[in-house]
């Protein structure tokens, strides 16, 4: 599917949900956290291979998840990693963007754009009233895509706390 907004000009990338069930996009899947995780703003360490099946099943428990790939050609390029939840203030369903990787070669293209652009046509498809996600504070080039997207911080500001939990 090609995407054109006011903002850009049609670009010949194609965005499509991501389908758990499928093999090529299961690997799309864990290649593209691969990268993410090698990356400056991931933790610099690789997936372990080993984990491939994990965050394939862990992901597939997850009736909230939307995954949405960009490829170009017959390559994907990209990946949002989604969960519907629910607003209890708006009493409405949201998005929020856990993860958003567009690979290195393809940075400053448009990719992070036409990705963003992908999953706000599926929120409003869904009828959900927002879009949130988390972005590292040192991370300019990324807040930058999402202020030109609309997001802002959120009044009054907040923090992303966490809590890690012993597994036995």
């Amino acid at each position: 599917m090609l995407l054109q907004t006011e903002n850009m000009t049609t670009l010949p990338f194609s965005f499509v949900e991501l389908n758990l069930d499928d093999s090529d996009h299961q690997t799309a899947l864990f290649n593209l956290m691969n990268a993410y995780m090698l990356d400056r703003m991931g933790c610099e360490k690789p997936l372990h291979p080993d984990s491939f099946q994990e965050l394939v099943c862990g992901l597939q428990k997850q009736a909230n998840y939307i995954g949405v790939l960009v490829q170009n050609e017959n390559e994907y390029i990209a990946l949002a990693n989604c969960f519907v939840n629910f607003s209890t203030f708006k009493m409405s369903s949201l998005i929020n963007i856990h993860d958003l990787i567009v690979l290195p070669d393809y940075r400053g293209k448009g990719v992070g754009r036409f990705l963003m652009q992908s999953v706000k046509a599926i929120a409003r498809k869904i009828d959900c009233c927002k879009i949130t996600l988390e972005v590292r504070n040192d991370n300019q080039t990324a807040q930058n895509l999402y202020l030109s997207e609309g997001f802002k911080e959120c009044n009054p500001p907040m923090y992303f706390w966490e809590a890690t939990i012993d597994r036995a």
